[in-house]
């Protein structure tokens, strides 16, 4: 972007300015020809910095290696400057410190010198520590001219980047599908007979039946024709609802102690990733989020890119009213996980009014475990956080009698139980079916 400020003399230059004219003056009304001799240096400089002025100003451009990372990991800002005359010897940059971004230099403040190569780039080492939409900047970029006599600064308010950090998946595993054959779609068995790969039973042939279903072993016993039937195979449907109305406890980042906020969002990816991979649709809905949004089903990585890139962008709306309505998009038969710190008695109604429409609702509980602990140092804060987790024991409790599986997020196996009983049920209606 081209800069339009004007090159102007330093405070350097300007006190070798004034010392030479001083020291000369001084010199001939005293007739002291040593002191004429020491106002030479500061006199040849202040006009060598004179006659080596740049006169076009440098061009300035800023880029981010990655614009998009996973939270924790590391990009580099670059600080490419064009001189075109030449003429500038050193170039500042200096980076304001955004929120949840680390830098190295721990300073932000990295130097380099363009009198060997006037196309050398700065470069700054940033990493995100929590997820989310970060702006890189404003940046100050300062060049200086030979022997440091004038000074350029760039404009600091318009050179800002987007950073994108995509929350880091927490380590997770669920109890089926447990394999996924590449190319094949519909990996989840069907309550229904037909084509699919899972032995049903064996019966009677029947006028359309195909000829490779035919179980000859069993026809030469009977006398006659025999086929085997299969269950039929489909995509699972994974609806993953998140409560973003508030953000209970401090997020320490990466590293530090998570929020609700930040189990929820990375339990979520950690749950979308793993139906992904398996070749499952998975539909995104916010609840409460500020411009709420929500990313229709899908399947296949860049669906998953985009459930991560929404997530990254979810901000807590801190309402002070929830109307406990559903959410539009859930379609029967769906597998609807809820991830709530569930603060809020609405969140398990609206599971409850979920699972009475027929569709199998796994809430998992987002509140952080050790929140009674942070507020240890205000007596009355921590009594009544100890009466709330009260109450939510008493309305989980009352969700799980209404037939809602509550479980807290504890990574690995935290939702294999709730789905084991899941495809139990599915498998149980199937032999009924028949």
């Amino acid at each position: 972007m081209k800069q339009t400020d004007q090159w102007r003399p330093t405070p350097a230059h300007a006190r070798a300015v004034l010392a030479g004219l001083l020291l000369s003056v001084t010199a001939v009304l005293a007739r002291r020809p040593d002191l004429l001799v020491t106002a030479t240096p500061f006199a040849v400089a202040a006009a060598w910095a004179v006659l080596l002025r740049p006169v076009e100003s440098p061009v300035v451009r800023h880029s981010v290696g990655h614009h998009t990372v996973r939270e924790g990991q590391a990009t580099t800002w670059h600080i490419h400057v064009d001189d075109p005359d030449g003429r500038v010897d050193d170039v500042v940059a200096a980076l304001d410190p955004p929120a949840w971004v680390d830098r190295k230099p721990a300073d932000g403040q990295t130097v380099v010198s363009l009198a060997d190569d006037g196309s050398e780039p700065l470069a700054m080492v940033v990493r995100p520590s929590r997820w989310g939409c970060h702006q890189v900047g404003p940046a100050l970029v300062v060049a200086s001219s030979a022997l440091g006599g004038f000074r350029w600064a760039s404009r600091p308010w318009i050179q800002q980047q987007r950073l994108v950090a995509l929350p880091v998946p927490t380590p997770f595993d669920a109890a089926a599908p447990p394999v996924h054959v590449p190319g094949l779609v519909g990996v989840n068995r069907s309550p229904r007979y037909g084509s699919g790969t899972e032995f049903a039973s064996i019966r009677p042939f029947q006028l359309g039946d195909r000829l490779k279903r035919i179980h000859w072993g069993h026809s030469l016993r009977t006398g006659d024709l025999h086929v085997t039937t299969t269950w039929a195979d489909h995509d699972r449907h994974v609806v993953l609802m998140l409560d973003a109305f508030h953000d209970v406890g401090e997020s320490g980042g990466i590293e530090g102690r998570a929020s609700s906020l930040d189990i929820s969002v990375r339990a979520a990816a950690a749950i979308a990733e793993h139906f992904a991979r398996v070749g499952d649709r998975v539909a995104l809905t916010m609840i409460g989020a500020r411009g709420a949004q929500r990313v229709p089903p899908g399947a296949g990585f860049r669906h998953l890119r985009r459930l991560l890139e929404v997530m990254a962008s979810v901000e807590p709306a801190n309402a002070e009213h929830d109307d406990g309505r559903l959410p539009p998009g859930l379609p029967p038969g769906a597998l609807v996980v809820m991830l709530s710190p569930l603060t809020s008695p609405r969140s398990l109604q609206r599971a409850t009014m979920i699972a009475d429409r027929g569709m199998s609702v796994i809430v998992i509980d987002c509140l952080p475990p050790d929140i009674t602990d942070e507020q240890a140092g205000d007596p009355y804060v921590a009594l009544a956080w100890r009466v709330e987790v009260l109450k939510r024991e008493h309305q989980i409790r009352v969700a799980r009698e209404a037939g809602v599986a509550v479980v807290p997020w504890r990574g690995p196996g935290s939702i294999d139980l709730v789905l084991r009983g899941l495809q139990r049920r599915s498998g149980s209606g199937a032999g009924r079916s028949r």
